[in-house]
Protein backbone atom coordinates (compact mmCIF):
# COMPACT_ATOMS: atom_id res chain seq x y z
CA UNK A 1 0.00 0.00 0.00
CA UNK A 2 1.63 3.59 -0.88
CA UNK A 3 1.72 6.02 1.64
CA UNK A 4 1.30 9.78 1.14
CA UNK A 5 4.94 11.25 1.37
CA UNK A 6 4.78 15.06 1.26
CA UNK A 7 8.20 16.88 1.29
CA UNK A 8 8.67 20.82 1.48
CA UNK A 9 5.12 21.39 2.15
CA UNK A 10 5.58 25.15 2.15
CA UNK A 11 7.44 27.04 -0.07
CA UNK A 12 9.47 30.11 0.63
CA UNK A 13 10.97 32.58 -1.58
CA UNK A 14 14.19 34.86 -1.19
CA UNK A 15 13.92 38.26 -0.60
CA UNK A 16 15.55 38.12 -3.81
CA UNK A 17 13.06 35.91 -5.97
CA UNK A 18 10.04 37.66 -7.52
CA UNK A 19 6.78 35.48 -7.45
CA UNK A 20 5.74 34.80 -11.16
CA UNK A 21 5.46 31.83 -13.50
CA UNK A 22 7.73 29.59 -13.30
CA UNK A 23 8.71 25.93 -15.18
CA UNK A 24 7.62 23.01 -13.67
CA UNK A 25 9.75 21.07 -11.77
CA UNK A 26 7.40 17.89 -12.82
CA UNK A 27 7.86 18.55 -16.64
CA UNK A 28 11.41 16.57 -16.59
CA UNK A 29 9.44 13.62 -15.22
CA UNK A 30 6.23 13.96 -17.27
CA UNK A 31 8.60 14.51 -20.59
CA UNK A 32 6.00 17.65 -21.51
CA UNK A 33 6.97 21.09 -21.04
CA UNK A 34 4.53 22.89 -17.99
CA UNK A 35 3.83 25.63 -15.92
CA UNK A 36 2.74 25.70 -12.37
CA UNK A 37 2.52 29.07 -10.30
CA UNK A 38 5.66 27.82 -8.01
CA UNK A 39 8.72 26.10 -8.36
CA UNK A 40 10.21 23.62 -5.03
CA UNK A 41 12.78 25.79 -3.65
CA UNK A 42 16.27 23.36 -4.17
CA UNK A 43 18.62 23.25 -1.30
CA UNK A 44 22.08 22.46 -1.72
CA UNK A 45 22.97 21.92 1.66
CA UNK A 46 20.49 20.54 3.04
CA UNK A 47 18.46 16.83 2.41
CA UNK A 48 14.54 17.00 1.94
CA UNK A 49 12.78 15.48 5.15
CA UNK A 50 9.38 14.57 5.46
CA UNK A 51 6.32 17.33 5.88
CA UNK A 52 6.20 16.61 9.68
CA UNK A 53 9.64 17.56 10.26
CA UNK A 54 10.51 20.07 7.50
CA UNK A 55 6.88 21.98 7.65
CA UNK A 56 7.66 25.84 7.94
CA UNK A 57 4.54 28.74 7.71
CA UNK A 58 4.74 31.15 4.63
CA UNK A 59 2.36 33.74 4.60
CA UNK A 60 1.13 34.37 0.57
CA UNK A 61 1.43 37.85 -0.70
CA UNK A 62 -1.86 39.12 -2.80
CA UNK A 63 1.03 38.75 -5.87
CA UNK A 64 1.22 35.37 -5.05
CA UNK A 65 -2.25 34.21 -4.49
CA UNK A 66 -3.02 36.11 -7.65
CA UNK A 67 -0.37 33.79 -9.66
CA UNK A 68 -1.74 30.90 -8.12
CA UNK A 69 -5.77 31.76 -8.50
CA UNK A 70 -4.04 32.43 -12.61
CA UNK A 71 -3.02 28.60 -12.04
CA UNK A 72 -6.31 27.31 -10.40
CA UNK A 73 -8.90 29.05 -13.38
CA UNK A 74 -6.25 27.98 -15.90
CA UNK A 75 -7.66 24.53 -14.98
CA UNK A 76 -10.56 24.19 -13.77
CA UNK A 77 -12.75 21.51 -13.42
CA UNK A 78 -15.73 21.65 -15.40
CA UNK A 79 -18.56 22.82 -12.73
CA UNK A 80 -16.53 25.48 -11.56
CA UNK A 81 -16.73 29.48 -11.97
CA UNK A 82 -13.19 31.29 -11.43
CA UNK A 83 -11.90 32.02 -8.21
CA UNK A 84 -10.44 34.91 -6.99
CA UNK A 85 -6.95 35.66 -5.58
CA UNK A 86 -8.39 35.94 -2.18
CA UNK A 87 -9.88 32.33 -2.21
CA UNK A 88 -5.89 31.43 -2.04
CA UNK A 89 -5.31 30.28 1.59
CA UNK A 90 -1.99 27.75 1.18
CA UNK A 91 -0.09 26.45 -1.72
CA UNK A 92 2.73 23.30 -1.44
CA UNK A 93 4.35 20.36 -3.12
CA UNK A 94 3.81 16.67 -2.65
CA UNK A 95 6.25 13.89 -3.13
CA UNK A 96 4.33 10.81 -3.63
CA UNK A 97 5.42 7.09 -3.82
CA UNK A 98 8.52 7.15 -6.27
CA UNK A 99 9.44 11.05 -6.04
CA UNK A 100 6.47 11.95 -8.38
CA UNK A 101 5.66 16.03 -6.68
CA UNK A 102 1.72 17.05 -6.68
CA UNK A 103 0.71 21.10 -6.30
CA UNK A 104 -1.46 21.30 -3.23
CA UNK A 105 -3.99 24.32 -3.02
CA UNK A 106 -6.11 25.24 -0.57
CA UNK A 107 -9.04 27.08 -1.19
CA UNK A 108 -11.61 29.12 1.24
CA UNK A 109 -14.53 29.26 -1.85
CA UNK A 110 -16.63 30.98 -0.02
CA UNK A 111 -14.54 33.66 1.33
CA UNK A 112 -15.73 33.06 4.97
CA UNK A 113 -12.91 31.34 6.72
CA UNK A 114 -14.15 28.04 6.37
CA UNK A 115 -10.82 26.72 3.54
CA UNK A 116 -13.31 23.74 2.33
CA UNK A 117 -11.64 22.77 -1.20
CA UNK A 118 -8.24 21.06 -1.52
CA UNK A 119 -7.06 20.98 -4.78
CA UNK A 120 -4.89 18.47 -6.03
CA UNK A 121 -2.83 18.65 -9.61
CA UNK A 122 -0.29 16.29 -10.76
CA UNK A 123 0.99 15.87 -14.03
CA UNK A 124 0.74 12.47 -16.23
CA UNK A 125 3.28 10.50 -18.20
CA UNK A 126 1.68 12.75 -21.34
CA UNK A 127 2.35 15.93 -19.75
CA UNK A 128 -1.30 16.55 -18.94
CA UNK A 129 -2.25 18.54 -15.49
CA UNK A 130 -4.61 16.61 -13.96
CA UNK A 131 -6.77 17.52 -10.88
CA UNK A 132 -8.41 16.16 -7.76
CA UNK A 133 -10.77 18.19 -5.92
CA UNK A 134 -11.22 17.02 -2.31
CA UNK A 135 -14.00 18.77 0.32
CA UNK A 136 -13.24 19.30 3.80
CA UNK A 137 -14.28 21.91 6.88
CA UNK A 138 -12.15 24.28 7.95
CA UNK A 139 -9.10 22.32 6.97
CA UNK A 140 -5.94 23.93 8.61
CA UNK A 141 -3.01 24.47 7.57
CA UNK A 142 -0.49 21.88 5.82
CA UNK A 143 1.22 21.62 8.96
CA UNK A 144 -1.90 20.14 10.73
CA UNK A 145 -3.15 18.57 7.72
CA UNK A 146 0.12 16.70 7.06
CA UNK A 147 1.48 14.29 9.59
CA UNK A 148 3.62 10.98 9.75
CA UNK A 149 0.93 8.84 11.78
CA UNK A 150 2.46 5.68 12.34
CA UNK A 151 6.06 6.46 12.50
CA UNK A 152 6.74 4.74 10.00
CA UNK A 153 8.79 8.44 8.33
CA UNK A 154 5.95 9.28 5.66
CA UNK A 155 3.25 11.51 5.84
CA UNK A 156 -0.78 11.07 6.15
CA UNK A 157 -2.85 13.67 4.93
CA UNK A 158 -5.65 14.64 7.07
CA UNK A 159 -8.63 16.23 5.78
CA UNK A 160 -10.96 18.03 8.50
CA UNK A 161 -14.72 16.84 7.15
CA UNK A 162 -17.86 17.98 8.48
CA UNK A 163 -20.53 16.07 10.22
CA UNK A 164 -23.93 17.81 9.79
CA UNK A 165 -25.60 15.59 7.26
CA UNK A 166 -25.73 17.40 3.63
CA UNK A 167 -23.09 19.70 4.99
CA UNK A 168 -25.74 21.74 6.76
CA UNK A 169 -25.56 22.82 10.24
CA UNK A 170 -27.10 26.22 12.26
CA UNK A 171 -25.29 28.20 12.80
CA UNK A 172 -22.70 26.99 10.06
CA UNK A 173 -19.90 28.56 11.43
CA UNK A 174 -20.77 26.01 14.61
CA UNK A 175 -20.49 22.86 12.36
CA UNK A 176 -18.82 20.07 14.26
CA UNK A 177 -16.29 18.32 12.15
CA UNK A 178 -13.67 15.20 12.41
CA UNK A 179 -10.62 14.17 10.91
CA UNK A 180 -10.46 11.83 8.04
CA UNK A 181 -6.97 10.27 7.14
CA UNK A 182 -6.38 9.73 3.07
CA UNK A 183 -3.91 7.69 1.51
CA UNK A 184 -3.49 7.44 -2.27
CA UNK A 185 -4.38 4.65 -4.11
CA UNK A 186 -3.97 4.10 -8.54
CA UNK A 187 -3.02 8.02 -8.07
CA UNK A 188 -6.39 9.19 -6.22
CA UNK A 189 -6.17 10.44 -2.88
CA UNK A 190 -8.85 7.98 -1.23
CA UNK A 191 -9.78 8.21 2.64
CA UNK A 192 -8.30 4.95 4.62
CA UNK A 193 -9.16 6.64 8.43
CA UNK A 194 -9.82 2.78 9.55
CA UNK A 195 -6.22 1.87 8.33
CA UNK A 196 -4.99 4.42 11.08
CA UNK A 197 -6.55 3.67 14.74
CA UNK A 198 -3.39 4.53 16.87
CA UNK A 199 -4.10 7.49 15.40
CA UNK A 200 -7.68 8.17 16.53
CA UNK A 201 -6.77 6.08 19.63
CA UNK A 202 -3.70 7.93 20.98
CA UNK A 203 -4.93 11.23 19.73
CA UNK A 204 -8.29 11.97 18.82
CA UNK A 205 -10.80 9.35 21.28
CA UNK A 206 -8.72 10.52 24.67
CA UNK A 207 -8.99 14.52 23.60
CA UNK A 208 -12.76 14.13 22.94
CA UNK A 209 -13.45 11.95 26.18
CA UNK A 210 -11.34 14.54 28.39
CA UNK A 211 -14.10 17.25 26.51
CA UNK A 212 -16.74 14.97 27.11
CA UNK A 213 -15.76 14.65 31.29
CA UNK A 214 -14.74 18.19 31.75
CA UNK A 215 -18.03 19.67 30.33
CA UNK A 216 -20.45 16.96 32.55
CA UNK A 217 -18.13 18.20 35.15
CA UNK A 218 -19.41 21.96 33.98
CA UNK A 219 -23.18 21.02 33.25
CA UNK A 220 -24.81 22.15 36.37
CA UNK A 221 -23.17 25.73 36.56
CA UNK A 222 -22.25 26.58 32.94
CA UNK A 223 -24.58 26.93 30.41
CA UNK A 224 -24.41 25.12 26.98
CA UNK A 225 -22.28 22.20 28.54
CA UNK A 226 -24.94 19.58 27.28
CA UNK A 227 -24.68 20.95 23.82
CA UNK A 228 -20.52 20.69 24.14
CA UNK A 229 -21.16 17.04 25.65
CA UNK A 230 -23.63 16.27 23.03
CA UNK A 231 -21.21 17.06 19.96
CA UNK A 232 -17.98 15.68 21.08
CA UNK A 233 -19.99 12.34 21.63
CA UNK A 234 -21.51 12.80 18.23
CA UNK A 235 -17.79 12.73 17.23
CA UNK A 236 -16.87 10.20 19.49
CA UNK A 237 -19.13 7.58 17.73
CA UNK A 238 -18.93 8.54 14.15
CA UNK A 239 -15.06 7.46 14.75
CA UNK A 240 -16.07 4.49 16.32
CA UNK A 241 -18.01 3.81 13.47
CA UNK A 242 -15.20 4.28 10.89
CA UNK A 243 -12.97 2.36 12.42
CA UNK A 244 -15.78 -0.71 12.25
CA UNK A 245 -15.64 -1.11 16.44
CA UNK A 246 -19.41 -0.62 16.62
CA UNK A 247 -21.51 0.03 13.53
CA UNK A 248 -24.01 1.38 15.55
CA UNK A 249 -22.62 3.61 18.18
CA UNK A 250 -24.30 6.75 18.83
CA UNK A 251 -27.53 5.14 17.99
CA UNK A 252 -29.27 4.72 21.43
CA UNK A 253 -27.80 8.48 22.32
CA UNK A 254 -29.69 9.95 19.07
CA UNK A 255 -32.83 8.26 20.28
CA UNK A 256 -31.98 10.36 23.27
CA UNK A 257 -31.83 13.63 21.69
CA UNK A 258 -34.20 13.44 19.43
CA UNK A 259 -36.61 14.05 22.48
CA UNK A 260 -34.81 17.43 23.49
CA UNK A 261 -36.34 20.98 22.16
CA UNK A 262 -32.17 22.10 22.05
CA UNK A 263 -31.14 22.55 18.30
CA UNK A 264 -28.08 21.72 18.76
CA UNK A 265 -29.48 17.84 20.14
CA UNK A 266 -31.89 17.68 17.37
CA UNK A 267 -28.91 18.17 14.45
CA UNK A 268 -26.61 16.03 16.64
CA UNK A 269 -29.35 13.06 16.24
CA UNK A 270 -30.02 13.92 12.43
CA UNK A 271 -26.26 13.66 11.88
CA UNK A 272 -25.83 10.43 13.55
CA UNK A 273 -29.44 9.15 12.62
CA UNK A 274 -28.17 9.82 8.58
CA UNK A 275 -24.86 8.57 9.00
CA UNK A 276 -25.65 5.37 10.44
CA UNK A 277 -28.79 5.16 7.78
CA UNK A 278 -32.05 3.61 7.66
CA UNK A 279 -33.43 6.12 9.52
CA UNK A 280 -35.54 8.32 7.29
CA UNK A 281 -38.12 8.71 9.31
CA UNK A 282 -36.98 9.69 11.97
CA UNK A 283 -34.29 12.24 9.70
CA UNK A 284 -37.73 13.74 8.32
CA UNK A 285 -39.67 14.28 12.08
CA UNK A 286 -36.47 16.01 13.17
CA UNK A 287 -35.66 18.36 10.34
CA UNK A 288 -39.30 18.98 10.52
CA UNK A 289 -39.49 20.12 14.01
CA UNK A 290 -35.93 21.87 13.91
CA UNK A 291 -36.58 25.64 12.56
CA UNK A 292 -39.13 25.94 15.42
CA UNK A 293 -36.73 24.99 18.19
CA UNK A 294 -33.90 26.84 16.54
CA UNK A 295 -36.23 30.29 16.47
CA UNK A 296 -37.35 29.43 20.35
CA UNK A 297 -33.69 29.23 21.05
CA UNK A 298 -32.77 32.58 19.88
CA UNK A 299 -36.03 34.06 21.25
CA UNK A 300 -34.79 32.98 24.48
CA UNK A 301 -31.28 33.84 23.89
CA UNK A 302 -32.40 37.53 22.85
CA UNK A 303 -34.58 37.74 26.13
CA UNK A 304 -37.89 37.14 24.46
Amino acid sequence: MKRIVLLSLVIFLSGAATFALAANVLAAEGGSPGLFPIVPQPSSTAPEQNGSQANQVHTLSSAERAEIAKFVNANLPPHWMEIPGYSVVESGWASVGGGKRDFLVLLDISGRGYSNTLMIYSRDSAGNVNSQEIHGWKMGNFKQMVKDLNGNGEDELIITRELGLGGSWSPLMGMPAWPAVYRLENGRYVEDSRDFPSFYDNEILPRLNQEIGDAEARITREPFQAETVAVAEMTRDKILRVLGRNPVAGLNQAYQWMNSDDPTLMQCAIATFGDIGSHEKEVRTLQQALPAAITREIETRNGG
